[in-house]
This record gives C-alpha cells, structure tokens and sequence, in this order.
C-alpha cells in the first residue's frame, strides 16, 4: 500500500496541469458552496436581526399579570423599581443596552378619520441602545420641545394624510382608565422594513406621556440588546444564558428571549432554510458533475497506462488501488484549495459584506436595503464540503479504473 501511495503521488506531481484543472473544478465547485451557505445564512441572519432590532430586542421583560393580559396592553401591571433592574442587567455580560418602554392602545384622529394604533412610550436617550429605528425615521428624532411631539409609521401617516409637521390627535386611556385627549405635532415618520410598525405604531416620549398618560414614571416593560456574535448559535446561546440567570434573579418577573417572543416567525424561517437547503443541494450537485467529468476523463485519458502497468505484472485490485490513491490526493488538493477559495469569499462577507442598497429595494422579503448582508461561519458547512470533494473525487476515481482494469491488456494498449 506504501509503494502504491508513493507511485500515485509521483503521477500526481508529474502530470500538473492536468492535476490543477482537476483540482480546480473541485475548488471552485466547494469555493461556490461554502460561499452560497454563508449568503443564505446571512439572509436568515439579517431577518432575525431586523426582528431583534425593531421589535422583540434580545429579551424583553414584564411583570407576569402584564404578559397575561397583554394583547390589551394594560398600564396597571408595572414594573417595580425598575431603575434596580436595568442598572443590574447592564452590568451583565456582552449586554450593550437596555431601555423601558411602555406600549399602550390609543386613536389617531385628523378630525375627519379616526384609527386605532399601538403606542409605545420611549426613553428617546437609551431606546437607541436597543432597538434600530433612528436609521428609518423621515423628519426628526425627539428634541427637547416642550411641543407634544409624535412619530408615526409611514403607512399610517400615509392613511391618515398627515405630513411632517401637521398636528393630529391623540386619544388614549390613562393610568387610571380616564379619556384624555391631546394634539400632537408630527415629527417624523417611520419606513421599516416591519409592515406592522408602517402601518399601526406611533411613538411618543417618556416626557410627553408622563402627563399625558398619568404614567407617573410607570414602565410595562425592558427592553435588552446583546452583543451581535459573528455566529448565530453563539448569539442564541448567550441570549439563553442571560435570560435564565435573570429568571433566578427575578423570578416574580416574566422574562422572554426573542425566540419564544417570535416562534412562529422562526418557524416560517425554518421552512425556508428548508428550500434553501434544496438549492444548495442543486449546487452540490452541479458541483459533482463536474467534479466526476473532470477526473473521469483523467482516467479514461490513461487507459493505455494502465495497459502498460497490466503488462508489467500489476493486478487489477493494484490498478485500482493507484487510481484511488490518486483520486484522494487530487481530492485533498482540490477541497483544499474550495475551502481556501470559500473562507477567503466568506472572510469578505463577514468582515465587509454586500451593500443591499446597490441591488434595489428588498423590503418585501424583510431584508433592510439601507444596511448590509453580511456572511456568517459555518464550520460544519466547511467540512461537510472538504469531506464532499474528497469523496466525490474518490467515486470519479474508482469507476473508471475498475472498467479499465477489466480491460483486456491488448485492448488496454491499442485504447485511443
């Protein structure tokens, strides 16, 4: 076996262009696939971030009769002293923000329509810790006015037919469940990637609803980002970690990750990993025609070498065993090389990514086309792919040069 290994390499080294184009089919068809597994990845990346970013944050935490009623969004249920529970998570690990909100229903009236809507009640100082709206607003963030100011989604505003700088009006239920009523003067208005934030959110600031809401510092819920980690699973891992030393920590408190707050949304993303997964199958696949082509007719270009070693007294198990050595160590240099060519794509898309902004909107697939794909690791995509090439090599190898060691030795010779 030593002997054969030593003659295959020899054969390997000596016939190099011929080596290189294998190889290079190999390494280009894995370079493809890693490359592709790293975009998909980071498209799911980018979807869950946007969850994260404009709506659900890392964890979220409420008082537990607030999360039993919270479809009505009650002001009753906050949350006590809780300036002790924010100045303790920030002291936590890879925590990089933390704000209160306080969401509430309320009806935007333009005195001639009225519309229900979602309020939610900012810290305008530390909400930008959190969550990623300022990069989507038109108009104005908060200032210190004493004006009440408001921003409403863009879709909203659009149906209300209000424009920066009109004033509308405000209807809610206070603290104490009394009817107020004030006028607003719209600031801005919001354009996410989130149809549900367009079309029924608006915002106010902590300021403004202290009085007009009679919150009196009330606070329903806190918000919590991490530190974003290069791969998700670490990121979901540390998000679990704290979620559940804080539940020791709080147990009177309801404390949710992103991932139970959205499980339906993940679940649609899992579908689509799914058909993701199909595709790169496909790719695979291509991959391995031309992988099997390349050293297949390598072989077949060495049929009446294969003859000449038949005549020299080699057995037909030795033939064979030559050429598989030699497909495995054009597939070592070829998955070599893919991994090589991929990760050096992929350090790239991780590091730099790809402007969405130059390809078109993509709002409709929930990506933000004001930000940027970025690729994301996948160690077990890498080996899964250096373990293909080697394989695929490995079968393009062996059948040919069975059918050949069949051959009869004059056959073998006269082969053109």
């Amino acid at each position: 076996m030593g002997t054969l290994s030593k003659i295959a390499w020899r054969n390997v080294r000596r016939n190099k262009r011929r080596t290189f184009l294998s190889a290079l089919v190999i390494a280009v068809g894995l370079g493809i696939y890693i490359m592709m597994n790293s975009v998909m990845s980071g498209m799911d990346r980018a979807n869950i971030d946007n969850l994260i970013e404009l709506s659900t944050s890392s964890i979220k935490i409420t008082t537990q009769e607030y999360n039993d009623e919270k479809e009505s969004l009650p002001l009753k249920y906050g949350i006590t002293t809780p300036e002790n529970v924010i100045s303790y998570i920030k002291k936590q690990d890879r925590v990089t923000g933390v704000t209160p909100r306080t969401q509430f229903l309320g009806q935007l009236s333009n005195w001639e329509d009225t519309m229900p809507v979602m309020g939610q009640v900012i810290n305008v100082e530390t909400d930008r810790t959190v969550f990623d709206l300022e990069k989507y607003i038109d108009g104005d963030y908060f200032s210190d006015s004493k004006e009440n100011e408001i921003i409403l989604g863009k879709d909203l505003a659009e149906e209300m037919g209000v424009n920066i700088g009109d004033y509308i009006t405000l209807y809610a239920l206070t603290k104490y469940e009394s009817r107020n009523a004030d006028e607003f003067i719209v600031i801005g208005t919001l354009n996410t990637t989130d149809p549900n934030i367009n079309s029924n959110v608006i915002l106010i600031s902590y300021e403004t609803a202290d009085e007009f809401l009679d919150l009196e510092n009330l606070i329903t819920e806190i918000d919590v980002a991490m530190e974003r980690r290069v791969n998700y699973e670490t990121f979901t891992q540390d998000v679990d970690k704290l979620a559940q030393h804080l539940k020791n920590k709080y147990p009177q408190l309801e404390i949710k990750t992103f991932m139970e707050l959205a499980s339906g949304f993940l679940k649609i993303t899992e579908q689509k990993q799914f058909f993701g997964s199909i595709l790169m199958l496909v790719i695979l696949a291509i991959a391995a025609v031309g992988i099997f082509n390349s050293v297949l007719m390598s072989v077949y270009e060495r049929i009446r070498e294969i003859g000449v070693l038949r005549a020299q007294g080699m057995k037909r198990n030795e033939i064979i065993k030559l050429f598989l050595w030699e497909g495995i160590y054009i597939g070592l240099i070829g998955s070599f090389m893919g991994v090589i060519l991929g990760c050096g794509v992929n350090i790239y898309l991780v590091i730099h990514g790809i402007p969405l902004e130059k390809f078109g909107k993509f709002s409709n697939v929930g990506i933000p086309y004001w930000g940027t794909l970025y690729g994301e690791w996948n160690i077990g995509a890498i080996v899964f792919a250096f373990i293909f090439g080697l394989i695929v090599a490995l079968a393009a190898s062996y059948i040919p040069s069975r059918m050949a060691a069949k051959l009869e030795v004059t056959k073998a010779l006269r082969f053109v």
